[in-house]
């Protein structure tokens, strides 16, 4: 039971699994939580970001059938150096 709802969500996410994972072997290892409108959060250390201080790119779009939406890939560049990922249902596009 277990193995087949992880092959079903490989397939179901397929598109968003490819494209974090080329993101990922580009060097966008971090994860990113957006707080709020001004604030994302490293998940890894718990760093907080101003939006002043990140890059944000959209660069791709994928159907995530667990929460029925699409969701937006974005990568994060700090002003520190970290470079993540962002998922969201909406598009951010702040440029610092």
């Amino acid at each position: 039971m277990m193995e087949s709802i992880a092959v079903k969500s490989r397939k179901v996410n397929g598109s968003i699994t490819r494209k974090v994972i080329e993101l990922h072997n580009i060097g966008y290892v971090f994860d990113f939580l957006m707080l709020d409108q001004q604030e994302l959060i490293c998940l890894q250390d718990n760093k907080h970001f101003q939006k002043e201080n990140v890059n944000v790119k959209v660069m791709g779009q994928g159907y995530d059938l667990f929460s029925h939406s699409f969701k937006y890939i974005h990568t994060i560049e700090t002003s520190c150096g970290k470079r993540g990922l962002l998922l969201a249902e909406k598009v951010y596009t702040w440029l610092t």
